[in-house]
């Protein structure tokens, strides 16, 4: 997605299917396709030509640690690098569950940069805790994660979250990093594009203009606004920070070269 107008410029799924012949399961689907009925085997074409980044749902991960930042940072929570801010013993004990980080030994100490830099569930479980569910689906709203994109994409879903009555220690706990909540890739990317345009969240435009054959006349579709979600001074915060997730955090092998120019 190009964050300043919502346009997108790439969108893929796998398993495809060739457009040519779309009744030929692909190489997935054909290994169990002859032992299935006719209602399941129209079932299973249905699902084969859905456009998975808009049609299903999906646990985000830890790439939804970027909006529990955001709601902090907006909330003025916390700070980007207050020493000491929060703790890692490697788990986190909620109720009744134990809650593991992605470090054995854990982290220790960590600012919220820090955290960020190292994924680290329990410190975003603490941060949660801070900001309680009520906060948090007021930005998830915010940032669109209730509704669809109106992409006007075919079967768009919208996102699936527990009724903010119904969350509890646990919910909020693992909520605040990506789990047990299911997003579409299109409102994720939607979301993050709008950290990066200065917190101003913007409508996908999957078609940029309409061309009429018969008289050459061009319909652009407009680029859409949707609101400011965040601060310009909170996104910028945030790049910061994802910056050094790439730089020096788990996110090293997708760090990308910068290049200065002069003019």
């Amino acid at each position: 997605m190009n964050p300043k107008t919502g346009d997108i410029l790439a969108m893929a799924s796998y398993p495809d299917y060739d457009l040519n012949t779309p009744y030929t399961p692909n190489e997935v689907l054909a290994k169990t396709y002859d032992s299935l009925s006719s209602q399941e085997k129209s079932e299973a074409l249905y699902k084969m030509w859905s456009n998975k980044s808009v049609a299903e749902t999906y646990e985000p991960g830890s790439t939804f640690k970027l909006i529990t930042t955001a709601v902090a940072l907006e909330e003025n929570i916390t700070t980007t690098d207050k020493a000491n801010d929060f703790y890692c013993k490697s788990y986190e004990i909620v109720a009744d569950r134990r809650i593991n980080c992605s470090s054995s030994t854990g982290h220790g100490y960590q600012t919220l940069r820090k955290a960020l830099m190292n994924s680290c569930n329990p410190a975003f479980i603490q941060l949660g805790q801070r900001i309680g569910a009520t906060t948090l689906y007021k930005y998830y709203n915010a940032f669109g994660l209730f509704d669809s994109t109106n992409s006007g994409l075919y079967g768009e879903q919208t996102g699936l979250f527990h009724n903010l009555d119904n969350v509890g220690e646990v919910e909020l706990a693992t909520m605040s990093f990506g789990q047990r909540i299911n997003i579409t890739p299109l409102q994720l990317i939607t979301a993050v594009s709008c950290i990066a345009n200065d917190g101003i969240l913007m409508k996908p435009r999957i078609v940029k203009e309409i061309t009429n054959t018969d008289t050459s006349t061009v319909t652009e579709v407009p680029v859409t606004q949707v609101r400011q979600v965040i601060s310009k001074q909170t996104a910028e915060q945030i790049k910061d920070m994802m910056e050094s997730v790439t730089t020096d955090g788990t996110g090293r092998n997708g760090a990308v070269s910068r290049i200065f120019s002069r003019r």
